[in-house]
């Protein structure tokens, strides 16, 4: 190859390293939905779209980045998406040109406790010192409540120990500063604690129909069902009753129509390497993206879903 030939390809591989698009997606620093995230990001980047994590404090900061539009994705649970949209509890502005565009797996949360704990119910946590506050990411606080709700209990019930986000929570329940934890089956947490601590465990949820009701009214989107001790779950030692609601990625909708059918075609086609990454895709089933998940779908992805025949379920 000639200098001339050389310089001229070495011309257009700058020239399309420079205009191939970069997507983001919003996310938080650390935890599981972080974990989520990064699994997400990778799998659309090796279908060739190029995806990147903005991580921040929590959804309630980026939110009203994809709601502009200078986020293309974001990435939250159900119950929490239903504030952002709305603009009540965790933020003060509606972000009302959110979209759906995938379910993506069930996430089983709760609180945990060491393994050795007196502590064997929420009712106990009466008393007991609780992370409280949740400055920069608003979510904790809500789950903080509608968890002692299925109690019965309140915050004041407990002693409240301020921390601002979660990754202060992790490490205040590493060091024993809180009896407790917010916690979801199969984040990388779980096996620091059980190496610090000597092992946890999952505080099991009322599933009487008045404590559910109870829970929901901080919790919306979300029941309560039995889990069994099995592979990557850590913290289930026998049959616990756990909180359960859906994860979702989520767009602008002015997201253009073929970034957002990349982005779900990806995922759709790479569940073997999705579940790969760690057990929280353990139940990740690309028939179920389409599910209604209480927000209207982005255009694109109601498109890709009929076309599959995909129906919500």
């Amino acid at each position: 190859m000639n200098r001339f030939a050389f310089s001229f390809l070495v011309g257009i591989l700058f020239a399309e390293a420079a205009t191939a698009q970069v997507v983001g997606l919003g996310t938080t620093q650390v935890g599981a939905t972080n974990q989520l995230s990064t699994a997400i990001a990778k799998a659309v980047s090796d279908k060739g779209l190029q995806m990147r994590t903005q991580p921040m404090a929590g959804a309630a900061q980026y939110a009203a980045l994809v709601n502009r539009g200078d986020i293309e994705f974001g990435i939250s649970n159900a119950a929490e998406l239903h504030y952002l949209v709305k603009g009540e509890v965790i933020v003060e502005k509606p972000n009302p040109d959110l979209r759906a565009v995938a379910r993506l797996t069930p996430w089983y949360n709760g609180l945990v406790v060491k393994k050795d704990s007196n502590i064997k119910s929420l009712k106990d946590l009466k008393g007991q010192p609780m992370p409280s506050g949740f400055a920069g990411n608003p979510l904790g606080r809500v789950l903080i409540v509608g968890y002692l709700a299925n109690a019965g209990l309140t915050p004041e019930d407990t002693r409240p120990v301020p921390v601002p986000a979660f990754p202060r929570m992790f490490d205040a329940f590493k060091q024993q500063q809180t009896a407790v934890s917010i916690a979801t089956i199969g984040m990388s947490q779980l096996q620091e604690w059980t190496v610090a601590l000597g092992g946890v465990r999952f505080l099991p949820f009322d599933p009487s129909p008045a404590a559910v009701a109870a829970m929901a009214r901080y919790i919306p989107n979300s029941y309560v069902v039995e889990v069994k001790p099995g592979a990557g779950r850590v913290g289930i030692d026998t049959p616990t009753l756990m909180l359960v609601y859906d994860y979702v990625l989520w767009a602008n909708d002015k997201v253009k129509d073929e970034i957002v059918v990349k982005v779900i075609d990806s995922l759709y086609t790479s569940v073997a390497e999705l579940k790969a990454t760690g057990p929280l895709w353990n139940e990740f089933d690309p028939a179920l993206m389409g599910k209604d998940v209480g927000l209207a779908p982005h255009p694109a992805a109601a498109k890709y879903y009929q076309a599959k025949g995909l129906k919500s379920k």
